[in-house]
């Protein structure tokens, strides 16, 4: 086998893969006389049928299969002894490779076009300074998280008139198209949330409603949900589906929800075992973990400030023509030239900072262990897991359904994979550069936020 390489530009190359009949014959006929012993042809007794017809039946696609496999050998190999940093997928050059017929058993020719990837230093040290956005908690938000927990963990109660967070208890009566009660209509008893009525004028009618009122009004427009219309009238799916008719309600019930009070029977239903009893140490313990809670958007932030800055720091040319080609044919037809010339600025960025990011996991030894994915898996299952005492037979199974998850999820798979990748690199950055901290309110973080987005 005789493989050459002729650069065809300063980041391109093609490549030339020659293949004697001596190298692809051995192996061809070896699987031809495989599918010998094993065929099953009329008129022959298995592991009879002539040498010849079995070549003219599978020849061609045997000869297919055999080549493209030596030569994709061939190609990954040179491409490793060399050293080669390639950009995309070597692209296989029809216009310099042949036509040939495997019967004339002669040499065969490869040609496969290269595109090499750009040669940079990484700057990445605390020379490079980066602004991290740190959300602080003001004292309004603040108070409206207290507020809600005071809600969330309140308890339930009646009321003389129903408010726009209340629960109406009643009774839906089907109506004909006069207005009357239907015959044989739909007759129950059951609970309406006004505030997670859809349609804003039913939702302003149920408000200051007292017991014993009635209103007429159409479920599935008041829900905007066929499931919770089935619910809320007790009937089949199928059925809310073709209904169209409005109901009569009855209050029967208001109840609603009464905040609960701040002291140490909250504190401790919020943050167990934690041995709060004041409210000023509530308050702190709130602020701080809802700080706490915004890492991840400061962190995604940040680190689009670490791609604006390490792209203009890490200057680099790619091989346009090439990856052009590359991103087109890798994509079968899902990205038309137009398109991508329209765009290609932005593709041609994002190649660039996957550069920047592999020589960074390179560079810095950056892993992601097999065992880290797999408990990210079991996270899914079983939320929390980590600070449980489980048993061998939760172990067993939980490892079992990890194990399922990551031999037949692929794609799912490399998107847990590159997302750990990416809190990796994070980390790593915050290590490296030197972080210029801003304390930021959450409401003008929004505003920035959506200025870089």
């Amino acid at each position: 086998m005789n493989i050459t390489r002729e650069n065809t530009g300063d980041m391109t190359a093609t490549v030339k893969i020659a293949i004697s009949p001596a190298e692809y014959t051995e192996n061809v006929n070896k699987v031809l006389k495989d599918y010998q012993r094993k065929a099953n042809v009329p008129g022959f007794r298995p592991g009879h049928v002539p040498f010849g017809m079995i070549k003219k039946m599978y020849g061609t696609s045997v000869f297919a299969d055999e080549v493209n496999k030596l030569v994709s050998d061939a190609l990954n190999n040179y491409i490793t002894d060399e050293k080669l940093d390639i950009l995309g997928q070597p692209m296989p050059n029809m216009e310099l490779t042949q036509v040939f017929d495997w019967k004339d058993e002669k040499e065969i020719e490869f040609f496969f076009d290269l595109g090499f990837s750009p040669s940079f230093d990484l700057v990445l040290d605390d020379t490079v300074s980066i602004d991290y956005h740190v959300i602080k908690v003001s004292d309004d938000m603040l108070d409206k998280y207290i507020a809600d927990m005071c809600q969330r963990f309140g308890k339930m109660g009646n009321a003389e008139i129903s408010g726009e967070k209340d629960v109406l208890n009643g009774e839906f009566t089907e109506l004909d198209t006069y207005g009357n009660v239907k015959e044989d209509g739909i007759n129950q008893t059951s609970k309406i949330m006004i505030d997670i009525i859809k349609d804003e004028t039913i939702k302003k009618s149920m408000i200051g409603l007292k017991p014993g009122d009635r209103i007429v009004l159409n479920p599935e427009k008041a829900s905007g949900n066929v499931t919770e219309t089935a619910s809320m009238l007790g009937i089949s799916r199928q059925r809310a589906e073709s209904l169209d008719s409005d109901f009569s309600f009855v209050v029967n019930e208001i109840t609603n929800m009464i905040p609960a009070e701040l002291g140490e029977e909250l504190y401790n239903q919020v943050f167990p075992d934690a041995g709060i009893t004041t409210e000023t140490d509530f308050r702190e313990k709130i602020r701080s973990e809802s700080e706490k809670s915004f890492i991840g958007d400061s962190d995604h932030l940040f680190m689009h400030h670490v791609r604006e800055k390490l792209m203009e720091l890490n200057p680099m040319q790619l091989p346009d023509t090439f990856l052009k080609r590359w991103l087109i044919e890798s994509n079968e037809g899902k990205i038309s030239a137009e398109d991508l010339e329209k765009d290609f600025v932005k593709y041609a960025d994002s190649m660039k900072w996957q550069l920047i990011e592999n020589r960074m996991i390179k560079n810095f030894d950056v892993q992601v262990a097999d065992d880290e994915i797999k408990d990210f898996v079991k996270d899914r299952y079983l939320p929390g897991w980590r600070n449980m005492p489980l048993t061998d037979n939760i172990s067993a199974r939980l490892n079992t359904l990890a194990n399922t998850f990551l031999e037949t999820k692929h794609d799912e798979v490399r998107r847990i994979i590159d997302g750990l990748y990416e809190v990796r690199i994070t980390e790593l950055i915050k290590t490296k550069v030197k972080l210029v901290q801003k304390e930021i309110s959450y409401e003008d973080f929004v505003t920035l936020d959506a200025q870089k987005h």
